[in-house]
């Protein structure tokens, strides 16, 4: 039996919780917005020094490749098969001519000329375009170092980094070198096609200083810096460091975006829900009082002031209907003497078995009775015959499974609904109810000559079938079953729409 729910120790106003509730969400959203503003610039940052260090690696490699090309070029020169004896037995003339053919097809090669084994340029060197400082390296410059870059920038606009190649004889031995300066604006040329907006790049050479720069960059920047380990040059990249980019500030826009349409909408929800809430309660209390015609309701616990005399009333009602329906809604649907469902729950739960034959899975509807029933009943009194379906009733629990349905429909007829069986299986069933009937009534000790008779349809066996048309069948057959002896079952041999026998 249900009883009344106590009320809480403390009520709570709506409004006063309405208030925290807006308060909550808007602390939710400020610490959602930092939090989010916070890994997002974090984010920004990692992404720019990742995409820094792509941008380094790529023009380190631009750099090193133009480089090696060069080196390529000169090196493959002082291979040439003639040259060795050029440099042993021709003029200084033809040395002069030979190294100016050489250089007319390079165009990107400042100067380009060849030297002894000791650093002296044949030739003019003016028209091979060796400065005095190229001279001077050259002179100074070791077997072993002939790999170094040297920077030049003496004269202006004619910026450049010097290539040595060593020219051998077949021995091995040192007969000359092929020297060629290469132009520091094809460098320029790699920094600016790479170089993106913004961003400022900067070549250095061995001693720090800069070899080809492109953009110009100011205050604080992110930085990644590359090393040539063959050149001794380096590479500075920088990027600017920006604090709110275009998409935090539109992260941050759509928040506030974000929060002020919640709080409006919350507002709006609270300030339009009151009063119908106020008036639904009133309407349950009415409605409330219908229940005695089927509807049972939960006991209602409330928190809320405005709500505690409506829910108290609620409450007095469903206690009182409560035990009322439970009890007439069992009685409604229980034959009281055999405990079996009645002619009302197999008629609220025919529909449902007729819709699974409709579906295509066999149902059969059993229709059967006691033989001889009124005779025990004239014999032995109402009594003794009372106990026979209770056998019966008890025998029919014990043999339905639960997808099943036993009822009891008047006096000693009843219906049984059987789910997934066949013909064959319907017999069996019979055939086993029977011999547990009749040990049920030697369980209770009477000596009576009964049996069962029964008749068997499909449902679903006729177009629109329906409850009255199957019972209708099932009837016909269990009068067949009745003339021929009675103590058997009859089965109707109409077949099942839509199904193959």
């Amino acid at each position: 039996m249900a009883s009344i729910p106590n009320p809480p120790k403390r009520l709570v106003s709506l409004r006063r919780r309405f208030m925290w509730l807006l308060a909550g969400v808007v602390g939710l959203f400020v610490a959602g917005m930092t939090l989010s503003v916070i890994f997002s610039l974090r984010a920004n940052q990692a992404a720019e020094e990742r995409l820094l260090q792509v941008e380094a690696k790529q023009m380190q490699a631009s750099v090193i490749w133009r480089w090696t090309y060069y080196q390529k070029v000169i090196e493959n020169l002082a291979h040439d098969p003639q040259l060795v004896d050029l440099l042993r037995v021709a003029a200084v003339e033809d040395l002069q001519e030979w190294a100016e053919a050489r250089q007319r097809l390079l165009p990107s090669v400042l100067g380009l000329a060849l030297a002894s084994p000791q650093g002296e340029v044949y030739g003019d060197v003016n028209l091979l375009r060796v400065g005095p400082l190229c001279q001077r390296d050259l002179l100074r410059l070791k077997p072993d170092s002939l790999n170094q870059v040297l920077v030049h920038r003496d004269v202006p606009g004619l910026e450049h980094a010097d290539v040595v190649a060593d020219v051998r004889g077949p021995g091995g031995e040192l007969v000359g070198k092929v020297f060629a300066s290469v132009r520091l604006e094809q460098m320029q040329h790699i920094l600016d096609d790479a170089n993106r907006p913004g961003h400022n790049i900067r070549l250095l050479d061995s001693e720090g200083k800069v070899v080809a720069s492109s953009g110009n960059l100011q205050g604080e920047a992110h930085e990644v810096r590359v090393a040539f380990p063959s050149m001794g040059w380096s590479l500075v990249v920088q990027s600017p460091v920006e604090r709110f980019s275009h998409s935090g500030v539109m992260q941050i826009l759509a928040g506030i975006l974000t929060l002020v349409g919640v709080l409006t909408l919350l507002v709006v929800i609270v300030m339009k829900l009151r009063r119908p809430v106020m008036q639904d309660v009133n309407a349950a209390r009415d409605a409330l009082s219908c229940l005695t015609r089927d509807e049972s309701a939960p006991a209602i616990v409330t928190r809320y002031v405005e709500f505690a005399p409506v829910v108290e009333d609620i409450n007095n009602i469903a206690l009182h209907l409560h035990e009322q329906r439970t009890r007439l809604e069992h009685l409604s649907l229980t034959d009281p003497l055999t405990g079996l469902p009645n002619r009302r729950a197999f008629e609220t739960r025919f529909p449902q078995m007729l819709g699974m034959a409709e579906r295509g899975h066999p149902v059969a509807l059993v229709l059967l009775d006691v033989d001889h029933f009124k005779a025990i009943n004239d014999r032995f009194g109402h009594g003794v015959g009372d106990q026979a379906l209770l056998g019966l009733a008890q025998a029919l629990k014990d043999l339905t499974r639960r997808a099943d349905l036993a009822a009891r429909l008047a006096g000693d007829e009843f219906v049984v609904l059987l789910t997934e069986l066949d013909t064959a299986g319907v017999a069996a069933w019979y055939q086993r109810l029977a011999d547990r009937f009749r040990i049920e009534l030697e369980a209770l000790g009477l000596n009576v000559q009964t049996g069962l008779s029964a008749g068997q349809t499909w449902l679903g066996s006729a177009a629109h079938d329906s409850m009255s048309s199957a019972l209708a069948r099932a009837d016909h057959v269990l009068y067949q079953a009745k003339a021929q002896g009675r103590s058997q079952l009859v089965q109707d041999n109409a077949p099942i729409a839509g199904r193959a026998e």
